[in-house]
């Protein structure tokens, strides 16, 4: 293979670690990535053949590069999903994984051709592949998981923030490399300001890593938090409502032991005051008993809670739950899901100065549960990114405890609105771990 030949796998082998970060984090819009990835290879020929024809030197060709990267971006705002500060951060990246693998590539060539009977071009070709592998290793295996976690949690102002240091580590690789090394590499330069060069790489490669390691550990720190805060909060109600239970089951004993002296009591009463007496007596039973929602005691007691809140805000509670006693999805799962649901739908609820409402469905469908929760609403609804902000002082973090806890695959969350009803929808799948 020759040196021409050789320069043109370079720059496809380039342009492949450029896309990884982006087509193995990000998810397309439209489910299509060879639509996307035909268009990505289209603007690399155009700005390779443009080069070719119009003779572009080396040394300004980098500013034809950053016209091309521009519009490589818009593709990437086009096609994909997420926010935009989320597309930055990986294009920056896949940037920087791409300028490092480069200069790599370089240097290696540029030690190794003493050892190896090859020329320059075909050693950088060979070193290059093998950097692509292992890039695509470090994307896949571990930048993947930790950088959605992240931006799942992360406000878009510190998402900004962590996507600076792509682009700072960028700047501080492109000024070095033009200063150090202004004819390229190798150009003569001494051993010593070479390695020198490749250590401070490394070493922001390294950071860079450490960086997002503790970032992706204090999301998680700070996500666990919230869980045991809600689950702590999810005991307390269930104490409660034992408690009831047990004043309830008093209750009864009470009345079943007084039956009898009601009855006496009935024989010497004349009509009009039997009457009168048996009102009463319906009126303590009805206020000694609970109602029954669903044969599953923690989603019961979760929705009894939430009924009973409703019956004392003066919001019409309706709760339709075909659910039996014994479900395969994990009780905390199921408390959290719904708990949050129903505390969104109170604290809208309550903005209402007419005809406030809460409906509640669930039933199982074959492998899945499927829930239903509607709700009124003063129809103001505020979206950035695509994500619906919480008017809560403290941001609201129901939305995010949902979308956190249903992430498997056969897992969906949705919300739908319009004037003055909001409806969130949920598919939760069974969970085999789970025995009942």
């Amino acid at each position: 293979m020759n040196d021409t030949a050789c320069h043109v796998f370079q720059d496809l082998i380039n342009l492949s670690v450029r896309m990884m970060p982006i087509f193995l984090c990000l998810e397309p819009k439209d489910k299509n990535r060879e639509t996307i990835a035909a268009c990505s290879v289209y603007l690399w020929a155009i700005m390779i053949f443009t080069q070719s024809l119009f003779h572009i030197p080396d040394q300004t060709f980098w500013l034809f590069q950053g016209f091309f990267s521009c519009l490589f971006f818009l593709v990437l705002l086009v096609f994909f999903q997420g926010a935009a500060v989320e597309k930055l951060f990986f294009y920056l990246s896949a940037w920087m994984l791409a300028d490092l693998s480069s200069f790599l590539n370089r240097f290696s060539a540029w030690y190794f051709k003493s050892l190896i009977p090859l020329s320059m071009e075909q050693l950088c070709t060979i070193i290059s592949l093998v950097n692509a592998t292992l890039c695509g290793t470090f994307v896949f295996f571990w930048m993947k998981k930790r950088a959605r976690e992240i931006f799942r949690s992360l406000s878009p102002r510190f998402s900004l923030l962590l996507a600076a240091y792509p682009a700072l580590f960028l700047l501080i690789q492109f000024t070095g490399e033009r200063a150090l090394f202004p004819h390229g590499i190798p150009s003569g330069q001494s051993q010593s300001l070479l390695l020198f060069f490749l250590i401070l790489c490394v070493s922001l490669l390294l950071l860079y890593v450490l960086t997002l390691n503790s970032t992706a550990q204090i999301v998680k720190r700070k996500q666990t938090e919230e869980e045991l805060t809600f689950a702590r909060q999810m005991i307390n109600k269930q104490r409660e409502h034992y408690n009831q239970t047990l004043e309830y089951i008093e209750q009864v004993r009470i009345i079943r032991h007084d039956f009898r002296h009601h009855i006496h009591a009935l024989l010497y009463m004349d009509k009009e005051q039997q009457v009168k007496y048996l009102k009463n007596l319906q009126k303590e039973l009805e206020n000694a008993e609970q109602q029954i929602f669903c044969e599953n005691q923690a989603v019961n007691g979760l929705i009894q809670e939430y009924a009973g809140r409703a019956d004392k805000a003066g919001i019409a509670f309706t709760a339709r739950l075909d659910l039996s006693a014994h479900i395969p999805i994990d009780d905390l799962t199921l408390c959290i899901v719904i708990g949050n649901l129903l505390e969104n739908a109170m604290e809208a609820s309550k903005k209402m100065t007419e005809n406030p409402f809460i409906r509640i469905q669930a039933r199982m469908e074959g492998d899945h549960l499927l829930m239903l929760v509607e709700n009124a609403y003063n129809g103001k609804i505020q979206e950035k990114n695509g994500k619906i902000l919480s008017s809560k002082k403290d941001g609201g973090l129901g939305m995010l405890s949902i979308q956190r806890i249903l992430n498997r695959p056969e897992d969906e969350f949705d919300v739908y609105f319009n004037d003055d009803t909001f409806t969130s929808m949920v598919r939760i799948g069974i969970d085999p771990s789970v025995h009942r």
